[in-house]
């Protein structure tokens, strides 16, 4: 009996034990999972309205030579000298460069041989009392000779570069060859320009880009001190140099005796005005692969919008379609 009381004793500790261990195997075995609490985000955001937009560009204007000539060389050849030292100031007329002109020269000396010839042979002809019609074709052989000798002389002028008219003359330096003594060219090459000073003209002069949707006939608003008149753009001359393009628009003013030829004068291109039109910043729109959209927010959703675009003012577009007005657009 007191042997039975013993092993149920021992057998009480052994369960007791072994319920001990797994507890505390349970309880090294359980991961504590945080729970992470998400940030609302905030976007900046602007009503798209409706309103009237005008595209205006307002750009400096001064009076100067927008116009300028190409020189050319009229033959091939190869550089013989250049005249002068370029940029400089020129006359018309003023020799520029010459060409050499020795295989030219050696035309001429053949050809005149050859008109000596001719006109010898009728010579001789006269004094043998020759037939009238070997007299009269001989003469033609003359006539024909003389021709190509004169052109020949007449040519030479050709190797000869001139100033086409008055004013500054720059040298054109093709790609990395600039011209130069022995330089080889070809008839038609742009040996360089001179600008003409016959006449000046209001000018603005806008580099690399275009102003948009600016053409032959747009009207602009002068502005210089006061007085406040108008005008029309009248010609668009386009120079590209190959570091920068140039384009300068020639304004002829409605009226030139109310502006000054000194003093600022300040040219507003007055595009286009669209009345009652959805317009929005120009920042909130995005680019991609030709499309242009926006960011809206509805009921606290980013949602994105195709829009098509009209005319620009400032930091400002117009929107043709996509919205209708007082949408939430994002802007940051």
């Amino acid at each position: 009996m007191k042997n039975s009381k013993c092993l149920i004793l021992v057998a009480f500790c052994a369960a007791v034990t072994v319920f001990t261990g797994c507890g505390k195997k349970k309880s090294q075995d359980e991961i504590a999972v945080p729970i992470l609490e998400t940030r609302s985000v905030t976007y900046k955001t602007v009503n798209a309205e409706i309103r009237d937009i005008s595209q205006k560009y307002e750009q400096p204007g001064s009076y100067g030579y927008p116009y300028s000539k190409k020189v050319k060389f009229t033959v091939s050849g190869q550089i013989k000298s250049i005249d002068v030292e370029a940029p400089c100031e020129v006359k018309k007329g003023q020799l520029l460069c010459t060409l050499y002109t020795d295989d030219v020269l050696e035309e001429i000396e053949k050809e005149q041989i050859r008109l000596d010839q001719v006109k010898s042979t009728v010579d001789t002809l006269y004094q043998n009392n020759a037939d009238a019609d070997q007299i009269t074709m001989a003469q033609y052989d003359v006539q024909i000779e003389q021709m190509r000798f004169d052109r020949l002389k007449g040519s030479l002028d050709d190797y000869s570069v001139y100033a086409p008219c008055d004013g500054e003359f720059t040298i054109e330096q093709p790609g990395w060859n600039p011209y130069n003594v022995n330089s080889r060219v070809n008839e038609g090459a742009v040996f360089g320009y001179a600008t003409d000073k016959d006449e000046r003209y209001l000018c603005v002069e806008v580099f690399d880009n275009k102003l948009s949707n600016v053409n032959f006939g747009t009207a602009v608003k002068l502005q210089q001190g006061a007085n406040v008149s108008g005008g029309t753009v009248t010609d668009i001359v386009f120079k590209d140099s190959g570091d920068y393009s140039k384009y300068t628009y020639v304004i002829t003013p409605d009226d030139p005796d109310e502006l000054l030829d000194f003093g600022d004068i300040t040219v507003v291109f007055d595009i286009y005005s669209r009345l009652d039109s959805v317009v929005i910043p120009k920042k909130a729109v995005k680019e991609l692969g030709g499309r242009n959209f926006v960011y809206l927010l509805i009921d606290g959703v980013k949602v994105e919008q195709d829009v098509e675009l009209g005319i620009e003012d400032n930091g400002d577009v117009e929107v043709i379609s996509g919205l209708s007005g007082d949408e939430q657009i994002i802007v940051n």
